[in-house]
C-alpha cells in the first residue's frame, strides 16, 4: 500500500502534464497526424454524422487553453459548422438536445471526438507514446507508472495469519519473462504446423448420447421390503485416500438416499438426482438445472455441496467517467484504445462455483449460498466440518499492468489480496493454485482464501496437512545432464485456516494418486525419474546452432521420505531401471509399489526407520497392477492388466491378491483373468466400490474385441480365491449410459447411470428387485 501511495503522490496533474508534453515533443509526427489536419478531419467527420462539437465549461476552458498553448496551438472553442464562411452556434444545430441523448457511459469518448482541437493534441501524444511502447512487455515503462497512478482495486484485509505474500508488481515482473517464452513457443508451434500441414485438416466429432427423460419408478419384485433400511445398515462410501478425510464424487450414499450427477440429454442441463430407497425406488427431487458441468458433489449431514465449473466471457466494462476532467478523458481514451483490440483471449476465463443446498427436506431442497472462484476445479476435501476447495487458473498477459483480472486470482469477483498470494522463488509457470475453505455448519462466507504460483499436478490431504505437487520437466534451454523433478508444498490446516509451512523437491515425477502418504510427521513418496543429457544441435554444413536436444535417456525409480520441512530424511534411488511406477500403497511402516516393463515387480519396503528405508522384497509376476488396496490385515488387492512376459503386450484385465503377511516374501496368493480391455477403475480409484469389512468390491469394465460389451462386476474373496458375486450387462446404450457406478445399502446393490436410471439388486441371490427408469 505504501508503494501505491508513493506513486499517487509522484504522479500529480502537473507531472502528468509534463510527461504528456515530453512525449509529444520527443517524436516526429506524420503530416496526417498534425493537429490542424486532425482538427479538419474531426470537423468533417462530425459534419457527416450530423453532430456538433461540444463546448467546454467556463471552468474547463482555461485548463484546455493552457494545454493547447503548451503544444503550440491556438485554442478556438467556438468551432461549429460553417455556412457561407460564417460559424454557426451549436445551439442552432441542436447540439444541446443531442447531448442529452448521448449514452452516459460513452460520454468521455464523444467529448473527445467533439472537441476537435483537444483531440488533435491527444493524437500527437498517442502517436509519440505509441512509438515508445515495448509491445512484447505490454506498454512502455513510463506508461505503466502512469496507469499505476490511477485508483487501484481496494485490497481486502488478510483473512488469516500468513507469511508476507507477493505484491501485484512482483507477480507481474515474475510472469513477464514467462509470457514472452510462451508467445515464442506458440509462434514456433504455429509456424511448424503451417509448414508441415499447409492447411487445417482438423474436424470435429461428437458422440450421440441416448435420449433421456423423466425418471419413472417401477417394481419388479413382489416384496419391496427388501429395499427398506433404517439408515443403520452398512452402506457404500466413496473410496478415498484417507479414511478420515472425505472426498467428493459423482455419486453419494447416506444409508437411505442415493445422490448422483445426472445429464439430461433433452434439455442439455446438468442436475443432481436424489432417490429414496425406502419402500422401493422413488426419485424425490432434482436439484438445479446447470448449463455447465457438475464436477462432483458432497453430502454432509443435511447439506449438499454441488461443484460446478464453466467458462465465462468477461469483456472489459465501461465505467461512467463523465467527470469532464482533461486527465480523466485522456485516461479513458487510452484505456479504450488498448482494450478494444482483438484477441482478448484472457477474458475467456474458467471459473468454479460451490452451491450449498439445505436438504433437510429431501423433497424440497433450498439453495443456501453460492461461492465463486476463478479457475478450473481440481480437487477438494471435507475435514472436521470444513470444505477445502482447490482450483487452478492461468495468469494471462495483460495489456496494462493494472488489469489485474488477467493475472491475479479472484474470489467471489474480487482480486485476492497480495498478502494472500505466495510466489515461490525461481517460478517457471504463469499459473496459480487457488485454495479456499468454507465452514459447512454456516456456509455463508469463505473462512480463508490463499493462492500459490504453481501448476499443481496432484494433491494429497492428510488429517493435518495439504500437500501440493508440481512436476518440473527437463529444461531443453540448458545444456548438461538433467532429470525431471517434483516440487512439493506443504500447507497446514486447522479450523478452515491454511498456512504455507514448507516447500521442497525430489527427483522424478509422481505417477499415481496413492504414491504419497503421511505417517508420524513424515511424507513418503515414490517417483519415476527420467534423465537425459541435453546437448547443443548444430547444422552439419554451416555449423550454426539450431537448438538443443536430449540424448542418453535413462529411466529409474526412487522412494523418498521427507520430514516436516520437506527435507529429504531418507531415500532409495536407482530402482527398476527402464521401468515405470504403475501403482503404490502405504500402510504404517510398510510401503508397496509396482513397476513394469515386461513383468510386474511388486516391491515391499520397510519404512520403520524414516532415515534408512530399505527394500525387503521384490516379487516378479506377469502383468501389472494399476490399483492397489489393502484387503484385510495381510492381503493386498491388485487390479490391473495381464501381459506377455516376453513382449510386455497387454492381454486383458486381471485381479491379483497378494499375501503380505511376510513383507520380505510377498506371494501372489490368487489371480483371476478377466475378459475386458478397459475399466475406469484402473485410473480413477473413486470408481471402485470397495468395502473390505463386507468383503465386497466391484467396478464397471468394457471389452472391445468383437461386439462392444460393458458389464458391472461384483466380487468377493474367500477361501483363497476370487468369487464373482454378480454381473450386470450395461451394453445397451439406449437403456444405460456411458457412465455406470455402483453402491450398496445393507443387502441391496444399486446401479446408478448418468442418465438418471437406477436399478436395485439383491446381494443374496443377484436378482433384480426394482428399477427407476430414466
Amino acid at each position: 500500500m505504501m508503494e501505491k501511495q508513493g506513486l499517487k503522490e509522484q504522479w500529480t496533474e502537473e507531472t502528468i502534464r509534463e510527461y504528456v508534453k515530453q512525449a509529444a515533443e520527443s517524436e516526429p509526427v506524420p503530416d496526417k497526424l498534425q493537429p490542424k489536419q486532425m482538427e479538419a478531419w474531426l470537423k468533417q467527420t462530425l459534419k457527416e454524422r450530423g453532430e456538433a462539437p461540444f463546448r467546454p465549461s467556463q471552468q474547463e476552458e482555461p485548463e484546455l487553453k493552457q494545454t493547447l498553448k503548451e503544444q503550440g496551438e491556438a485554442p478556438d472553442f467556438s468551432l461549429g459548422d460553417t455556412q457561407n464562411g460564417q460559424k454557426q452556434p451549436m445551439e442552432e444545430k441542436g447540439g444541446a438536445s443531442m447531448n442529452k441523448k448521448r449514452d452516459k457511459k460513452r460520454s468521455y469518448r464523444r467529448w473527445w471526438l467533439q472537441t476537435a482541437a483537444v483531440a488533435a493534441c491527444l493524437a500527437v501524444v498517442l502517436f509519440a507514446a505509441g512509438r515508445s511502447v515495448d509491445w512484447e512487455r505490454g506498454v512502455q515503462k513510463n506508461m505503466e507508472e502512469l496507469e499505476l497512478a490511477v485508483e487501484q482495486p481496494q485490497e481486502k484485509a488478510s483473512q488469516g495469519d500468513t507469511e508476507k505474500g507477493a505484491s501485484y508488481q512482483e507477480l507481474y515482473d515474475a510472469f513477464s519473462d514467462i509470457w514472452k517464452e510462451q508467445e515464442k513457443m506458440t509462434a514456433y508451434i504455429e509456424e511448424r504446423a503451417t509448414d508441415s500441414a499447409g492447411m487445417d485438416t482438423g474436424g470435429e466429432s461428437s458422440a450421440e448420447m441416448p435420449a433421456e427423460g423423466a425418471a419413472v419408478a417401477t417394481e419388479t419384485v413382489e416384496d419391496s421390503a427388501d429395499l427398506e433400511n433404517s439408515g443403520s445398515e452398512a452402506y457404500g462410501k466413496t473410496n478415498q485416500q484417507e479414511a478420515e478425510v472425505e472426498e467428493a464424487d459423482i455419486i453419494k450414499n447416506d444409508g437411505r438416499y442415493l445422490y448422483q450427477v445426472v445429464y439430461e440429454n433433452k434439455s442439455g442441463k446438468h442436475t443432481v438426482q436424489i432417490v429414496d430407497t425406502r419402500d422401493g425406488l422413488k426419485e424425490v427431487s432434482r436439484i438445479g438445472e446447470f448449463d455447465n458441468e457438475i464436477q462432483q458433489i458432497y453430502v454432509w449431514k443435511d447439506s449438499l455441496a454441488v461443484i460446478e465449473s464453466g467458462w465465462v466471457s468477461d469483456p472489459m466494462e465501461e465505467e461512467d467517467t463523465d467527470s469532464g476532467n482533461l486527465l480523466d478523458g485522456v485516461k479513458g481514451f487510452v484505456e479504450e484504445i488498448f482494450s478494444s483490440e482483438t484477441g482478448d483471449y484472457y477474458r475467456e476465463t474458467s471459473y468454479s462455483r460451490i452451491h450449498i443446498y439445505d436438504i433437510k427436506d429431501r423433497q424440497n431442497p433450498e439453495l443456501y449460498h453460492t461461492f465463486t472462484l476463478k479457475g478450473s476445479y481440481r480437487d477438494s476435501r471435507i475435514s472436521d466440518g470444513y470444505l477445502y476447495f482447490f482450483t487452478t487458473c492461468n495468469a494471462y498477459r495483460p495489456r496494462l499492468e493494472k488489469d489485474y483480472q488477467a493475472y491475479v486470482p479472484e474470489v467471489d469477483g474480487e482480486p485476492l489480496a497480495p498478502e494472500k498470494i505466495y510466489l515461490p522463488e525461481d517460478t517457471k509457470t504463469a499459473a496459480y493454485l487457488v485454495m479456499a475453505s468454507v465452514h459447512m455448519e454456516q456456509p455463508d462466507q469463505f473462512t480463508d482464501t490463499t493462492a500459490i504460483v504453481t501448476a499443481a499436478d496432484r494433491f494429497y490431504v492428510s488429517k493435518n496437512n495439504i500437500y501440493v505437487t508440481d512436476s518440473m520437466y527437463v529444461d531443453y534451454g540448458t545444456e548438461g545432464k538433467q532429470s525431471d523433478s517434483t516440487r512439493i508444498f506443504r500447507f497446514s490446516y486447522q479450523d478452515g485456516k491454511m498456512k504455507k509451512e514448507a516447500e521442497g523437491s525430489v527427483k522424478g515425477i509422481l505417477r499415481d494418486d496413492m504414491a504419497m502418504n503421511e505417517y508420524k510427521g513424515y511424507l513418503r513418496m515414490v517417483t519415476t525419474v527420467e534423465s537425459q543429457n541435453v546437448q547443443v544441435v548444430k547444422d552439419d554444413i554451416t555449423g550454426e546452432i539450431i537448438g538443443n536436444d536430449g540424448m542418453d535417456f535413462e529411466t529409474t525409480n526412487s522412494l523418498y521420505v521427507l520430514d516436516g520441512s520437506l527435507e529429504i530424511a531418507g531415500k532409495i534411488e536407482n530402482l527398476a531401471k527402464d521401468e515405470l511406477i504403475y501403482s503404490a500403497r502405504f500402510m504404517g511402516d510398510a510401503g508397496y509399489f509396482v513397476t513394469f516393463r515386461q513383468t510386474d515387480p511388486l516391491f515391499s519396503v520397510d519404512l520403520s526407520n524414516p532415515k534408512k528405508p530399505k527394500i525387503l522384497g521384490e516379487l516378479k509376476i506377469s502383468g501389472f497392477s494399476e490399483y492397489l488396496h489393502f484387503y484385510g490385515d495381510n492381503l493386498l488387492l491388485g487390479i490391473g492388466m495381464e501381459a506377455d512376459e516376453e513382449t510386455g503386450a497387454t492381454d486383458g484385465m486381471k485381479l491379483s491378491m497378494f499375501d503380505i503377511s511376510d513383507p520380505s516374501d510377498v506371494k501372489e496368493q490368487s489371480k483371476l483373468n478377466l475378459p475386458y480391455d478397459y475399466a475406469q477403475a484402473l485410473y480413477d480409484y473413486k470408481s471402485v466400490l470397495i468395502d473390505t469389512d463386507k468383503n465386497l468390491f466391484g467396478f464397471c469394465a468394457e471389452d472391445y474385441e468383437e461386439d462392444y460389451r460393458s458389464e458391472y462386476v461384483l466380487f468377493t474373496y474367500a477361501d483363497g480365491a476370487f468369487q464373482e458375486k454378480m454381473k450386470i450387462d450395461c451394453s445397451d446404450g439406449e437403456v444405460y449410459s456411458s457412465r455406470v457406478r455402483g453402491t450398496y445399502i445393507g443387502e441391496c446393490f444399486y446401479l446408478l447411470c448418468a442418465n438418471g436410471r437406477v436399478e436395485a439388486y439383491s446381494l443374496t441371490d443377484g436378482s433384480k428387485i426394482a428399477e427407476l427408469e430414466k
